[in-house]
């Protein structure tokens, strides 16, 4: 399957936006280089599935809504000062955040067996 890296891009700096989150703090997250944040956000540079698996944890958010060209309906914000946060902040985020969209997802399918 194609996907269009300018949409996904655009995605990524609505989600990254609406988290509070600078490009440096998400490049740090992801160990590389704040450039390349900023290619995959205009849609020029490819973005691995293992960079966009990172990204939706990161943003609490499942990998579809990343995928998808639907509205993005609603979405995180941090509820604290973003600007000091370290690498390991964010994994610990990140961590919590999986956990989330794990419940989600064990949610979802019990409804569909009720």
């Amino acid at each position: 399957m194609i996907f269009d890296m300018k949409c996904i891009g655009e995605r990524l700096k609505q989600l990254r936006t609406n988290a509070g989150l600078s490009q440096k703090n998400v490049s740090d997250y992801l160990q590389v280089d704040q450039s390349l944040v900023a290619k995959y956000e205009s849609g020029t540079r490819t973005i691995s599935s293992d960079m966009l698996d990172a990204l939706s944890t990161l943003f609490c958010c499942p990998l579809q809504t990343l995928l998808s060209e639907k509205e993005i309906t609603e979405s995180i914000g941090f509820a604290f000062r973003t600007n000091n946060l370290t690498q390991e902040d964010f994994l610990a985020l990140s961590a919590i955040h999986r956990i989330v969209l794990n419940q989600r997802e064990m949610d979802e399918l019990l409804e569909q067996l009720t």
